[in-house]
């Protein structure tokens, strides 16, 4: 029969591993949990690191965003339904939101807004620099020569065009203050811009739009399309846009020539234009196909 003393020695050596036991518990739990949050650490962070700098700098990101964006106009909120394939493989880069206060008495006024959201009677507005323009973009920037650019104009039409930069740029002009603005974050992404260009109008007249013709696929030199109703591509203000704020376009922002659709949002914009066709088919262009309205109106207009 064992002793008191090596009773005592037993009890003292069980308590001894079943306190080892549980720290070997309380190590593997603790570790399992760090590793468990490290994923949403990061996740969280870099959605943190987005939202907090899309003021003060320049972001480069994927897009993946299903949800249903808020355009804050005048202290009210209006609902804007983005398609769950949001902008994937698009690339956005926010805007720094520097601008400068220009004059634009005898300009026409597209979709300029004064403090109270209305488009009337707006005598001054901030124009926001080219270089802190919003950037969104399906691919790399294409490099477009100037020197052998050609805009094709086909389809239905009973003169097939082949213009160069220097024969569309000598057509008559409009310029217009519009906002470019983002379906998908119309609220941090959007530029105020003085745009000059060539009315699609005159470059479809001058083509000899077909009876039948119902509709104009635009194709930019990145392979992006998109489209227009025939009589939204016929309105005045529809521009073929060659200079923004008195100076050609940037190559990130559709250098040489890229088009201006007025009240319409930002997809219809497309940049690097190199071919315009007419047609009578139901043609939908890239974000269309993917669920974005065809007609892409910000305001009912």
């Amino acid at each position: 029969m064992p002793s008191n003393t090596e009773g005592g020695r037993s009890r003292n050596m069980g308590i001894s591993s079943r306190r080892r036991f549980l720290t070997m518990l309380l190590t593997a739990g603790a570790a399992a949990m760090l590793a468990s949050m490290i994923p949403n650490a990061i996740t969280n962070n870099g959605q943190g690191i987005e939202s907090t700098t899309a003021n003060n700098s320049a972001i480069s990101s994927v897009i993946n965003e299903p949800r249903a964006n808020q355009l804050i106009t005048n202290g009210s909120t209006v609902n804007i339904t983005v398609p769950t394939v949001s902008h994937i493989s698009a690339i956005k880069t926010f805007p720094t939101n520097k601008t400068q206060q220009v004059n634009v008495d005898a300009v026409a006024v597209s979709n300029a807004t004064n403090n109270t959201g209305s488009t009337s009677n707006v005598t001054n507005v901030s124009l926001t620099p080219l270089d802190d323009w919003y950037i969104v973009q399906i691919g790399p920037t294409p490099q477009v020569n100037i020197g052998n650019y050609m805009l094709v104009v086909d389809g239905l039409v009973n003169n097939p065009l082949n213009l160069t930069y220097s024969e569309l740029t000598s057509m008559p002009t409009t310029t217009i203050i519009d906002t470019l603005q983002c379906v998908s974050d119309p609220y941090f992404l959007k530029a105020m811009v003085k745009w000059i260009g060539v009315p699609l109008k005159y470059v479809l007249n001058a083509a000899g739009v077909q009876s039948g013709a119902t509709k104009v696929i635009l194709y930019g030199a990145d392979g992006y399309t998109s489209d227009l109703p025939l009589w939204k591509a016929m309105e005045d203000d529809t521009l073929i846009a060659f200079m923004a704020d008195g100076q050609p376009l940037l190559a990130t922002h559709g250098y040489p020539v890229r088009l201006v659709v007025p009240r319409w949002w930002g997809y219809k914009y497309v940049k690097w234009l190199v071919k315009i066709t007419v047609t009578n088919e139901n043609y939908l262009g890239y974000w269309e196909s993917r669920g974005y309205p065809d007609v892409a109106r910000k305001n009912g207009d």
